[in-house]
């Protein structure tokens, strides 16, 4: 009879810490890191120049384009002026003005457009100019386990 009371007394006490030694390892690690939303830049172009001048036609596939642009070398300070469009290869029609500049400066614009083929107009007078085109493709980067 003895034997039977301490059997029935191991059984509960051996299923209550069955979760506990389960549960050890995973608290003993960090969570695993979430996903990590990114883009990936792919180059669509490069144009440098002194005045007026339209590009060839380019596809983008994804519509997110990263203009990074600069102006340089006035003739006259404050006399410069950088304009460039953006403008549908399809219909011909312009879409937007992306960047619209008076004298030596540079930045960074971003469009997000239909996909499409593009052409670009630059609009410039007294002073040189240069641009890259980037179009961004979004990823998911996974963390490694």
């Amino acid at each position: 009879m003895r034997y039977e009371v301490r059997r029935l007394l191991l059984i509960p006490l051996a299923s209550s810490l069955i979760p506990v030694v389960l549960l050890l390892p995973s608290c003993s690690q960090p969570p695993p890191k979430p996903a990590q939303q990114t883009v990936i830049w792919q180059h669509a172009g490069f144009w440098s120049g002194r005045g007026d001048l339209e590009t060839e036609a380019f596809p983008a596939s994804s519509g997110y384009l990263r203009f990074t642009w600069e102006t340089s070398n006035e003739t006259k300070p404050g006399e410069g002026g950088f304009k460039l469009i953006l403008g549908s290869s399809i219909s011909g029609r312009p879409l937007q003005v992306v960047v619209d500049s008076k004298g030596a400066s540079h930045d960074v614009a971003y469009v997000s457009e239909d996909p499409r083929t593009f052409y670009i107009k630059v609009e410039s007078a007294n002073e040189n100019w240069k641009f890259t085109v980037d179009e961004g493709f979004p990823a998911t980067i996974e963390p490694k386990h």
